[in-house]
């Protein structure tokens, strides 16, 4: 599935991704209020408020629900009202929308409050780290068969890309889907370029903004930190 519908990649996109750049969106790059919502989220003086911090992802994940919605395969669905009957379009198909827990739950509520039919799953990935940097483990899957569906992998924040390949690895254990998306508040360059390399060739990549680079522990600068903490507290395990 590629985007259809829509203006032509932004012109930093085709910079950044080249012969790719079709499959990405970025949101604060177009008209909309993605660049107030991350903004929101990256102001370091609102972080000791965890609450504003999950209402602020959970509004974004909306605007990227939305934006998905817009290139979705429709038809058409009839009902009758109490005057007549009405015909609309709806999607196609329902997604699985798939959380990686535990940073991408609010992310993932906004993405549903879209998306209210679709079915969801949730995976445990997380990076464990060691002297030598960090490995990811899942230790947690709650899904239903993603075969031949569209999957949805839902993360906040895509900095190296390897907790998306985890995940759909793990995912795809009974069988692959028909086509998979990402959508993410934040990636880094690298981490876009890597979750193309690692992905099934056709993934699309919707995300709110992307960033230049990764510090040396592999987080995304400017960013917004670690969501997961800012969203819920700080972890003993990580």
């Amino acid at each position: 599935m590629v985007f259809v519908g829509q203006a032509k990649p932004h012109e930093n996109t085709l910079m950044y991704f080249g012969r790719m750049a079709a499959s990405v969106r970025i949101l604060n790059e177009q008209p909309g209020m993605a660049g107030q919502l991350l903004l929101n989220l990256r102001d370091a003086s609102t972080h000791q408020d965890k609450a504003a911090f999950r209402w602020n992802m959970q509004r974004l994940g909306r605007e990227l629900g939305s934006a998905l919605a817009q290139v979705w395969d429709m038809k058409e669905a009839s009902c009758q009202t109490p005057l007549g009957q009405a015909t609309e379009q709806v999607p196609s198909a329902q997604p699985i929308l798939a959380c990686i827990l535990r940073a991408a739950m609010p992310l993932h509520q906004g993405m549903l409050d879209i998306w209210d039919k679709a079915d969801s799953a949730f995976v445990s990935a997380y990076r464990k780290h060691h002297a030598l940097g960090f490995d990811i483990e899942v230790e947690y899957l709650g899904a239903p068969n993603v075969a031949g569906r569209q999957l949805v992998l839902v993360d906040p924040m895509v900095a190296t890309g390897a907790s998306l390949q985890a995940a759909y690895n793990a995912l795809c254990e009974t069988g692959a889907p028909d086509q998979l998306h990402v959508v993410s508040a934040i990636a880094s360059r690298d981490g876009l370029r890597n979750a193309q390399a690692w992905l099934p060739e056709g993934t699309t990549f919707l995300v709110g903004g992307v960033d230049p680079k990764l510090d040396e522990r592999g987080y995304i600068v400017p960013g917004l930190g670690d969501a997961g903490d800012l969203a819920f507290g700080p972890k003993t395990r990580s």
